[in-house]
């Protein structure tokens, strides 16, 4: 996997570092954050299960579906036809891939099938079948499709102006969550439930402006940040039943400007968020004994962390932009 290198600046400074850095002293967490390298930027990134007992993920680059192992070294990868403008959307390992195309959506199984006229920006796979998200003007459409013929068994139809779709899957169960982004019109949010080959949608946190950060690496819990018209407050609900159990005030840890998009699982007991401008917060399952965690990023006009991801064994992909580009650092956070 290369390095991304672009001159000797920001890109430069983190790998002469190579850094172990220590986090400020809590009473009940000491966090290391070991940076294990910096990669080309992944925002195409989607968990493709795992392989022997470690998370994998798909990623689209140059031509070819990579299958990568939780430091994102790539382990294989399967060639496709599909010109450049290609994103996966939903992988397991690489045996069946959902892919976003110009030509529409590509299902790569066994055999390879192309539904055209379906630009979905949004796929997982839910007992055995696939749940695909669609924008089609002023609504979006969810679609049940048999993976092996690329036929749609269900199609139902959710008012979302000029939406942008993500599909949270649960870890163990046959369920998801559908996330509704409209812009400066909120969050939608929705439980996904497949019951024979027919959709079941439920509305969830109605007028909360869900930000769905992801789900514990049990399933018990649920991470949400805050949305930037209010972007004071993380918080953690219990699943199924959606009941608040805990929540940071960004007060709490001297966020001036609250907390960013960013979160994810470290394990079940870590999660991390980034705090605007400022750092990443690393926090037990309640939100408590806060540690802000030194990256080698200068946070404000000069870098920003755009998405966190979980990728088991203690390591969390940091996706940022700094002024000499976009770059993902790697992270293991002990």
């Amino acid at each position: 996997m290369p390095v991304f290198m672009p001159d000797q600046g920001v890109s430069g400074k983190v790998a002469v570092q190579a850094m172990t850095a220590r986090a400020r002293y809590s009473d009940r967490m000491l966090i290391s954050a070991d940076v294990i390298d910096v990669l080309d930027p992944m925002s195409g990134l989607v968990l493709a299960g795992e392989a022997g007992g470690r998370l994998t993920f798909a990623l689209w680059r140059d031509g070819a579906v990579r299958l990568l192992d939780d430091r994102l070294a790539e382990n294989s990868r399967r060639e496709l036809p599909l010109g450049d403008d290609v994103c996966v959307l939903a992988a397991s390992s690489l045996d069946l891939l959902v892919l976003a195309s110009a030509g529409g959506l590509v299902i790569a199984g066994e055999e390879v099938v192309t539904v055209p006229g379906v630009p979905a920006d949004a796929a997982a796979l839910l007992g055995g079948l696939l749940v695909v998200a669609v924008p089609d003007g002023e609504r979006h459409r969810l679609l049940v499709l048999d993976p092996a013929t690329g036929a749609i068994l269900d199609d139902q139809a959710i008012d979302a102006d000029d939406a942008r779709a993500f599909l949270h899957p649960h870890p163990s169960e046959d369920t998801a969550i559908l996330e509704l982004a409209m812009g400066q019109d909120g969050v939608l949010a929705f439980r996904v439930d497949v019951e024979g080959s027919r959709l079941h949608l439920t509305e969830i946190l109605a007028g909360d402006d869900p930000v769905v950060a992801g789900f514990s690496p049990s399933g018990a819990r649920l991470l949400l940040t805050p949305y930037p018209s209010d972007p004071q407050t993380v918080r953690v609900l219990s699943w199924p039943d959606l009941k608040e159990i805990s929540r940071l005030d960004a007060s709490d840890v001297d966020a001036e400007y609250g907390f960013g998009l960013a979160g994810c699982w470290i394990n079940d007991d870590r999660a991390a968020v980034y705090a605007t401008e400022d750092a990443l917060i690393v926090a037990d399952e309640n939100l408590d004994s806060s540690e802000r965690i030194v990256l080698p990023i200068d946070f404000g006009d000069e870098g920003e962390i755009e998405r966190l991801t979980h990728l088991g064994s203690g390591n969390v992909a940091v996706g940022a932009w700094t002024p000499a580009g976009r770059l993902t650092l790697v992270v293991r956070l002990i």
